[in-house]
């Protein structure tokens, strides 16, 4: 049995992580010759997966601090419902550094000019999952891992820069935390 000194040792090593976790958008129209790619937005039920797989990921990780997104409407559309699952205390704030195509070492440095300490990162694949293989020191396949849209990963990054897999959640998952 553990002392009450190890368990709050543990805390207070806890508090000094940082938890990131990266949300793959929810499901978006299908690709069309006449429309951007950067403009496709959430189907209808992709917003209402949106809407419930937000209050999961509030009851998995209630501490977010900050949320951020790529500027592609699809993502913002789906952070927005996640600001929504913590009742719009967590304003969003969009970044190219999750666009499509973004490098794991533009998201590593965005990470360096963030303060907080727990954040949700809003993006898609394979730009997220490569972000997170960088971040746990994998190669950038990851193993043939892949977020399904509305899925996520969350990564502790430790005091000294190492990063584990904390927990990772499937769409369906946080749908039923949500109820």
């Amino acid at each position: 049995m553990a002392s009450s000194s190890n368990s709050h040792d543990e805390d207070a090593k806890e508090s000094r992580d940082r938890l990131i976790v990266l949300f793959r958008h929810g499901i978006a129209e299908d690709r069309l010759a006449d429309k951007p790619d950067a403009e496709r937005v959430l189907t209808p039920d992709g917003h209402a997966r949106m809407m419930k797989a937000a209050g999961g990921l509030e009851r998995a990780f209630p501490k977010a601090q900050v949320i951020y997104s790529s500027p592609l409407v699809r993502a913002v559309q789906t952070a927005q419902w996640i600001a929504k699952g913590y009742r719009s205390r967590i304003k969003v704030t969009q970044t190219d550094a999750l666009a499509p195509g973004a490098r794991p070492e533009d998201f590593k440095e965005l990470l360096r000019t963030i303060a907080e300490r727990r954040i949700i990162a809003v993006g898609h694949e394979p730009t997220l999952t490569q972000a997170a293989a960088a971040l746990l020191g994998l190669t950038s396949d990851a193993g043939g891992l892949e977020l399904k849209k509305g899925g996520c990963y969350a990564i502790r990054i430790h005091a000294d820069g190492r990063g584990v897999l904390d927990w990772m959640l499937s769409p369906r998952i946080l749908r039923r935390l949500a109820e």
